[in-house]
């Protein structure tokens, strides 16, 4: 069975959050400037390939982990993935829809109807199988 994409997005939130090199307590309020050679911001912009410059910076300093590079998802993807949210949103309007109905007893819960919501929900599994591969292609390219 395909998990809820809701539950995916708190995951990914969850690790993201547990990545943090600084601990929520400790403000970062002093800036520190320096001066580098054309030739070595070549070199520092080519080691980052999408991770923030300065978290780069204090990774290897302070030996942190080194950051996640940021998801850069094509325009086109992203109205893609835009437009699947939507639909997999009304497929969930009327999954509840539907097993409300059923649970309160103003829908009988017949063959037509356990075929309906099987069909929503190998529709919705589709959806986010898409989803994954728009928001993959995106991290590959």
């Amino acid at each position: 069975m395909q998990s809820d994409p809701r539950t995916n997005l708190s995951n990914q939130l969850a690790h993201t959050l547990t990545n943090r090199s600084v601990a929520p307590d400790e403000k970062r309020e002093i800036t520190i400037t320096f001066r580098a050679s054309y030739a070595e911001k070549v070199r520092l912009e080519q080691r980052c390939s999408g991770v923030v410059q300065s978290d780069y910076i204090r990774a290897r300093l302070f030996d942190y982990p080194l950051p996640h590079p940021k998801l850069v998802i094509p325009e086109v993807n992203r109205q893609a993935i835009y437009e699947l949210k939507k639909i997999g949103n009304n497929l969930n309007q009327q999954t509840r829809a539907i097993n409300e109905a059923v649970k309160i007893g103003s829908q009988p819960l017949t063959n037509e109807v356990k075929l309906y919501l099987k069909t929503i929900e190998e529709l919705t599994a589709l959806l986010e199988q898409t989803r994954q591969s728009l928001t993959q292609v995106s991290i590959e390219g």
